[in-house]
């Protein structure tokens, strides 16, 4: 695939609004200990950290040809909110200074810089979402407007699941796959049918037998991928199927 120079610094300006809105959201907290709803053996501190040391270790793949070790914390005398913000800033102008056809290491896919302004944009995404949960459960003060998704992204975050995450759980082991095909149908809020895409049985074929059909907004769809929400059009079994092929880490 041929990144575009145009494209490519879209995706990194968007991720600076995406980590500057997570770093919003982190300066709200009051108590670190609260829980994260979607993780419950998280903290709020724990989600932060998380963010920010996924934020430097996609930094020093860029460039990289094999995986680059863990980063480490270092909270040094910062306030938590400060820290993510350099981790974050560190990224975006690591990107910046790179070409989307950069070399990088990356989990899946073309070896290039763009994965990661793709990657850790829905890293922050979803992230985010877990901390506006947070801190409507008692971390600190919530607001309404912390989290949203534009419907172009979300569909690209379900993009990302099936065609990405899903093929590198099976890879690595972390999933038996499903036993058959799970097909998505993606809606716009007035219910016509944006996208349709099916989640290959653990075979890697799309011509097994249909589980079911999952139906919703894309926002709704990505959020359920991402165990953040209900499976929108699931039942039980199609929900227990999803859960139990464990298509994201």
């Amino acid at each position: 695939m041929t990144h575009t120079a145009a494209g490519y610094a879209a995706a990194v300006d968007r991720l600076d609004l995406l980590t500057q809105r997570f770093a919003s959201a982190a300066e709200r907290v009051s108590d670190w200990g609260a829980p994260v709803p979607a993780c419950p053996r998280w903290t709020a501190r724990k989600l932060v950290v998380h963010l920010g040391l996924i934020h430097a270790w996609a930094a020093s793949a860029i460039g990289a040809s094999h995986a680059p070790p863990e980063a480490q914390f270092d909270l040094g005398d910062a306030p938590l909110p400060t820290w993510y913000r350099a981790r974050a800033g560190e990224l975006i102008a690591t990107l910046r200074a790179s070409a989307p056809d950069s070399t990088a290491w990356t989990l899946w896919g073309e070896r290039v810089a763009a994965f990661w302004a793709r990657r850790q944009g829905h890293e922050t995404i979803v992230h985010t979402f877990d901390l506006a949960q947070s801190l409507g459960a008692g971390a600190g003060e919530p607001r309404a407007d912390l989290w949203s998704v534009p419907e172009d992204l979300a569909l690209d975050g379900i993009r990302e699941v099936v065609e990405g995450f899903y093929p590198r759980q099976v890879r690595l082991g972390r999933s038996a796959g499903l036993p058959g095909v799970v097909r998505i149908e993606v809606r716009t809020d007035d219910g016509a049918l944006l996208a349709t895409l099916d989640v290959p049985a653990r075979d890697g074929s799309s011509d097994g037998p249909l589980l079911g059909t999952l139906r919703g907004s894309a926002s709704q769809l990505y959020l359920g991928l991402w165990g953040r929400a209900p499976l929108p059009g699931a039942d039980a079994e199609l929900a227990e199927a999803i859960h139990a092929a464990r298509l994201t880490p």
